[in-house]
């Protein structure tokens, strides 16, 4: 798997829009399992920055994706979803 990435004032980051659920559900496990086994091993939490942000961006996608296909207010058939009173 790879994942595309640019950089922004200085700081690389992650395109994770163009990767489905599952897949960024797979790559933030993979990446969170890696994260911990590296705080595990005894590295320190500051050397570590670019790996905690890099899990933290692929939770945010995730939630994004996952919030962003459940939301009525987005659903593009609002009209016939209306509450019956």
């Amino acid at each position: 798997m790879w994942y595309a990435c640019s950089k922004v004032n200085g700081n690389m980051q992650m395109n994770w829009g163009d990767l489905g659920v599952d897949e960024l559900r797979d790559a933030y496990k993979k990446e969170s399992a890696q994260l911990k086994a590296s705080l595990l091993s005894g590295m320190l939490w500051e050397e570590l920055k670019d790996q905690r942000q890099k899990v933290t961006e692929l939770a945010i996608a995730l939630h994004k994706k996952i919030n962003a296909s459940s939301n009525p207010a987005e659903s593009t058939d609002r009209s016939e979803k209306r509450i019956s009173r």
